[in-house]
């Protein structure tokens, strides 16, 4: 798998992976178009997923709060 993009500054970068490596760069672009991992699940591994997650012991609780980094991205974020 080769992801193609740029770096905080503009700069392009290129990223070449394989196995492991592959499978964690398409996670965190996943991410970043919005796709969670339980999105790429067959209906009936779904399904188990989203009743393994109603029934965590954390589940009903107060989601963390959101911190937003004091750092400038040089207008590429929000």
């Amino acid at each position: 798998m080769v992801a193609k993009g740029f770096n905080m500054h503009g700069d392009p970068v290129v990223i070449e992976g394989t196995r492991l490596l592959s499978r964690c760069i398409q996670h965190e672009t996943d991410h970043l178009d919005g796709i969670l991992f339980i999105d790429r699940l067959d209906r009936e591994q779904r399904k188990s997923a989203l009743r393994a997650l109603r029934e965590a012991e954390w589940a009903g609780q107060a989601p963390p709060q959101v911190k937003f980094s004091p750092h400038s991205t040089f207008g590429k974020a929000l």
